[in-house]
C-alpha cells in the first residue's frame, strides 16, 4: 500500500481523486459488505474490486481479511481475530437465525439470481423461535425492523416489498455476503453455544423432547 493515495489516483488519469479512495475504504469497513448491484455502494465497489491489492494492504493494518464474489460482484471485510462483539445476544441470535436460513436456502437450491434468499416474515419468526427457544413477535414492527437495521448495515440483509397479493407488510431479502462473514469460523467466535444453535436446530427439538419428559414426570 502506498504511503497515501494520491499516485493511485493519479494513475486514474482524472477518474478518481483522493477522497474517492479514502472514502471507498470507510465504506467497505463501516459497512462490511458492498455490492455493485446497489447504486450507493457500486463506486466504492468499482474502485475497490480495481485496485484489490492496495485495499487489501490497507485493510490488513486494520486487522481486517478483505475478499470477493466475482460472480455475485461483491466484496466483503471480516475480522481476522476478534475477542469480543459489540452486539447483543438478541442481534447475535438474529444474525445466526439470518444465517442458517441462508443455508437451508442455499442447500436447496432456493436463491434468487443475485444470490438472496428471500423469506417470509412468518418463516424468520418461527425459525427464530425454534433454534433459540425464544419469541419473536411478528406484530411488532419496529422490533423486526430494528433487528433488519442491523444486518442491513452490514450487508446481511434488507427489507423488500413482499410479492404482490401477499399480506405481510415486506419480505426479508437474505444477502450472499452472510456466507462470508458469518462463516463456520467466524461463528464460532460468537461462542459454542451459539455456534451449536446455527449448525443445527437438533438443540431446539432436544428442548421440546425434555420439556415433554418432564411432564411425563410430573404427571
Amino acid at each position: 500500500m502506498p504511503r497515501n493515495w494520491r499516485s493511485i489516483a493519479e494513475a486514474s488519469n482524472g477518474i478518481y481523486e483522493v477522497d474517492d479512495f479514502k472514502q471507498a475504504l470507510y465504506q467497505l469497513v463501516i459497512q462490511q459488505c458492498l455490492y455493485s448491484r446497489f447504486q450507493q455502494q457500486a463506486t466504492a465497489f468499482r474502485i475497490i474490486s480495481g485496485h484489490r491489492r492496495d485495499f487489501e494492504e490497507a485493510v490488513e493494518l486494520l486487522g481486517l481479511r478483505m475478499g470477493f464474489n466475482d460472480r455475485l460482484e461483491f466484496c466483503y471485510v471480516i475480522p481476522e481475530a476478534v475477542k469480543h462483539t459489540a452486539l447483543d445476544t438478541q442481534d447475535t441470535l438474529f444474525l445466526l437465525v439470518l444465517r442458517q436460513l441462508y443455508h437451508l436456502r442455499g442447500s436447496a437450491g432456493d436463491l434468487t439470481d443475485e444470490g438472496d434468499a428471500v423469506v417470509s416474515i412468518e418463516e424468520l419468526v418461527e425459525t427464530f423461535r425454534s433454534m433459540t427457544g425464544r419469541p419473536l413477535e411478528a406484530k411488532n414492527q419496529n422490533l423486526l425492523k430494528g433487528l433488519l437495521k442491523v444486518a442491513s448495515r452490514c450487508g446481511l440483509a434488507r427489507l423488500i416489498d413482499a410479492p404482490e397479493g401477499d399480506p405481510q407488510p415486506f419480505a426479508i431479502a437474505i444477502l450472499p455476503g452472510i456466507a462470508e462473514v458469518l462463516s463456520e469460523n467466524a461463528v464460532n467466535r460468537f461462542g459454542a453455544n451459539l455456534k451449536s444453535a446455527l449448525v443445527t436446530s437438533q438443540p431446539a427439538a432436544k428442548a421440546g423432547s425434555d420439556r415433554k419428559e418432564d411432564a411425563r414426570e410430573d404427571a
